[in-house]
């Protein structure tokens, strides 16, 4: 059966070195997050680093079809190869597999959790609030 699995890729401290330090202008194209998602299977022979790899010779390949001809992308990264030690310079990946809908995490909190939640202020997210302990309160 297939599962989403979600990648977060974010650029580190060292791209935002780089950019500056270069002076590169308008690339915001490429320190932007990306949320990737990617089907995979619950049977896969594959582990959790072999799918990490794949997502960032993924990654690098993609940003180089996409981007690789523009002068700003040239400055900073020159000819440089679709690797793993180009990726783990540049960028971070975090995975996140069987993510939880909200709305089913908020079904399964007991009341006494839910009774624990301090008010925060914001009007919407104490509304919120309300709304947990509502359906809960009458069932105590």
């Amino acid at each position: 059966m297939l599962h989403e699995a979600y990648y977060l890729i974010r650029p580190q401290e060292s791209l935002y070195v780089r950019v500056r330090d270069l002076g590169v202008g308008d690339v915001e194209w490429l320190l932007e997050p990306q949320l990737w998602r990617k089907g995979e299977p619950d049977r896969s022979p594959w582990n959790r680093d072999e799918h990490l790899a794949q997502v960032k010779l993924l990654f690098l390949a993609w940003l180089q079809s996409e981007y690789g001809a523009q002068e700003e992308y040239v400055q900073l990264f020159g000819a440089t190869s679709v690797s793993l030690d180009c990726f783990d310079e540049w960028w971070s990946v975090e995975r996140f597999y069987f993510p939880e809908r909200v709305e089913v995490i908020e079904r399964q909190l007991l009341p006494e959790a839910v009774r624990a939640i301090r008010r925060t202020g914001i009007a919407n997210v104490d509304a919120w609030i309300d709304g947990l302990l509502g359906p809960r309160e009458l069932k105590d």
